[in-house]
């Protein structure tokens, strides 16, 4: 029984270890932004770019968090990102906080762990 045990104990350990190498990309930039209230996908570049520096800072692999995608989108390919649940995080953190709901949505975020 002790055997079954430690196997079961190291398969949890190692799907947790895959979860951070491979963590599921739930989101898309272009989403964000249109929830942010953003109508071009062109704003998103700069807040993208200090997101993925700031994965890079922390040295947690960007390609594991940050996937480019190609859609198509009335007729024409258009450039889109999946991103992680942290690439999200950084991504809307970086986005302009002079944005109404930028600002809000930071809000939220920091006093999410307070209360």
């Amino acid at each position: 029984m002790l055997k079954l045990f430690d196997y079961l104990e190291d398969i949890a350990a190692t799907e947790r270890i895959s979860q951070l190498r491979n963590p599921p990309l739930l989101y898309t930039a272009s989403e964000i932004m249109k929830e942010l209230g953003y109508e071009e996908l062109a704003m998103a570049q700069e807040p993208l770019d200090r997101a993925m520096h700031a994965c890079a800072a922390l040295h947690i692999p960007v390609n594991f968090n940050f996937r480019k995608v190609y859609c198509f989108k009335d007729g024409e390919m258009v450039t889109d990102w999946q991103l992680s649940e942290l690439a999200s995080y950084l991504f809307m953190i970086n986005c302009n906080p002079l944005n109404p709901v930028v600002a809000k949505a930071q809000l939220i975020f920091m006093m999410k762990d307070k209360v």
